[in-house]
């Protein structure tokens, strides 16, 4: 019966995340999303070996419950692999042996991401903003930390060479915090996409001017309006 409502269970929890690709290149975000559910459910103690003070009938249906986890959790060529592991901790370290090599794998990709990621190459605050959090969280896993000099540098050095007036305007405002910088500029942003928003409906010139309107109207009375 256990067994049975852990299936219906793990048939759900199967989609909290991505699976662990059979070729191992997305292990850092997997290895990452594992353990955090793991954690939300207090089972992460699970891989770190021992008995955690459970009795072990307890541990064991905690050992079987992050198994069955981390199996529904892989690529179907690597299930079948692992089908017959009954340790979680034995397969957890496994992969991390298999796979953990893409730390050092991914660093000179990741870090040639970071040289080139510009500014200027994204149409808004936020695509530019997403990529920038993305590389840095796989840098982060490979024990890169970027601090927050280095984010507000690398956005105001790669304004784009028409906006010299503006990006220097952004580092006379003393910012400290990239949070506060990107908050800044989507502010401008918007403001901007408004202002060109409000000209589209209302192109200049195809609004009379009060002197013409006032004109017209006094001839139209009969009378003349210098």
């Amino acid at each position: 019966m256990l067994f049975c409502t852990l299936d219906i269970i793990m048939s759900n929890v199967k989609h909290q995340f991505k699976i662990l690709n059979i070729t191992g290149d997305n292990y850092i975000t997997w290895n990452n999303n594992l353990i955090e559910y793991l954690a939300c459910e207090g089972l992460d103690k699970i891989l770190e070996g021992g008995n955690l003070g459970d009795v072990l009938e307890e541990l064991a249906k905690k050992k079987s419950k992050v198994n069955r986890i981390i199996k529904h959790h892989l690529d179907d060529g690597l299930e079948t692999e692992y089908s017959n592991a009954k340790d979680p901790k034995i397969s957890w370290d496994e992969l991390k042996a298999r796979f953990g090599h893409q730390r050092k794998v991914l660093l000179p990709s990741l870090m040639d991401q970071w040289n080139k990621l510009r500014f200027q190459d994204y149409k808004s605050v936020v695509a530019y903003n997403s990529a920038m959090h993305q590389i840095m969280a796989q840098l982060e896993f490979c024990g890169v930390i970027i601090t927050e000099e280095e984010k507000l540098e690398k956005t105001f050095s790669t304004f784009h060479a028409s906006q010299v007036l503006l990006q220097q305007q952004y580092r006379l405002r003393g910012f400290t915090e990239y949070s506060d910088l990107v908050a800044a500029l989507l502010v401008a942003e918007q403001n901007n996409e408004l202002l060109i928003k409000n000209h589209e409906l209302c192109p200049t010139g195809t609004i009379a001017c009060p002197e013409i309107n006032a004109t017209t109207f006094n001839q139209g009375r009969g009378g003349y309006s210098r």
